[in-house]
């Protein structure tokens, strides 16, 4: 009797593997609810415009965007390492380089959003998402300005206030 109930059983689940997991009309459902609803913009298939033989058009040059755009982003993480490091080595900030510390936490926060809202929500296939994201990314930074001013200008700074959430 056991033996034939364990037979049962593995015919049930053989035939359950069989079966396919998911269906393909409910599988691209939700895939197909959630293009729609983000309103992408209809992109050639492979991606490819014109004729494989034709040149990638060129951007035009912002240098803002380009090389000076990096030469920032370095020289803004060379100046926040030993400025993270202070604190911590026991030295005291002054107001001045609390304020920088605070100001390049901020630039460095504000340019690594920024290239991930460029890398993962694109202009050419989300159009006014990319747009509103930028634009909330700016307006998140301005508030984070904003509140960094308050905390070194109403409280006791943003290094003593890291280090007294770190010792809480």
């Amino acid at each position: 009797m056991y033996r034939s109930a364990l037979l049962n059983n593995s015919r049930l689940f053989a035939a359950a593997a069989a079966r396919p997991a998911l269906r393909q009309p409910f599988a691209l459902a939700p895939v197909m609810a959630s293009r729609r609803f983000l309103g992408t913009i209809p992109q050639p298939p492979g991606g490819i415009v014109g004729t494989v033989n034709d040149a990638v058009p060129s951007p035009p040059v912002e240098k803002s965007h380009g090389s000076y755009h990096w030469s920032f982003e370095k020289v803004a993480v060379l100046g926040l390492a030993p400025l993270v490091i202070a604190p911590f080595a026991g030295a005291s900030l002054s107001p001045i380089l609390d304020a920088t510390l605070g100001s390049l936490i901020i630039i460095h926060s504000h340019l690594g959003l920024e290239s991930c809202i460029v890398d993962y929500i694109p202009k050419r296939v989300y159009g006014g998402l990319h747009t509103a994201a930028i634009g909330a990314l700016w307006a998140g930074t301005a508030l984070a300005i904003y509140g960094i001013y308050e905390i070194e200008t109403n409280d006791i700074g943003v290094a003593s206030s890291i280090g007294k959430i770190w010792n809480a």
